[in-house]
């Protein structure tokens, strides 16, 4: 299902949810960001069994309204994702985690923004949700300024509680009321 679809210079952006078919796609920019070392929760590259699985069980959440994803494509070929997913606990089903990821050619132009507030938007009017928590690395300083411009504030940091890239990092949380 696509839920918006502009141009940016000359490239023609597409969000949408995920369909089985986008497997391939998917681990291949999933595959690029670990090989760039992003700040990005993953540090091993994925197998295609490992992304047909994992976007097997996400298309389910997504029907049995446990999650949203969106997707970004940008002239035809996957170069975003932005998942935020409900919280386990009966007393937290209001709450959402949200992750996001994006190639490098399709930073900086807006696309993460547009990203992230239309995946808001689904968590909201889909899930029903009333709070966005996410994590972000001390050191994603891009990330945070995006985040804190967008309505997160920072509310608390887990002090090494990332090993990444063979350094330890912050885990900052940070929070939005939908």
């Amino acid at each position: 299902m696509i839920l918006k679809k502009y141009k940016i210079f000359d490239k023609i952006i597409i969000l949408r949810y995920p369909k089985p078919t986008d497997v391939q796609d998917m681990m291949n920019m999933i595959n690029s960001l670990v090989k760039e070392g992003a700040d990005i929760a993953k540090s091993k590259p994925v197998t295609i069994q490992e992304e047909k699985l994992w976007l097997r069980n996400s298309i389910m959440s997504i029907k049995n309204k446990e999650k949203v994803i969106i997707l970004a494509e940008m002239n035809g070929v996957c170069v975003g994702s932005c998942e935020i997913t409900r919280d386990n606990y009966d007393v937290s089903r209001h709450v959402g985690t949200l992750g996001i990821g994006l190639v490098k050619s399709a930073r900086g132009i807006g696309i993460g923004t547009t990203l992230i507030k239309t995946a808001l938007a689904e968590a909201k009017k889909r899930l029903g949700l009333r709070l966005v928590k996410l994590y972000v690395f001390d050191t994603n300083n891009i990330g945070k300024n995006i985040y804190t411009e967008m309505g997160f504030s920072e509310i608390g940091r887990i002090p090494k509680g990332i090993y990444h890239n063979k350094k330890y990092k912050d885990d900052i949380i940070m929070v939005k009321s939908l």
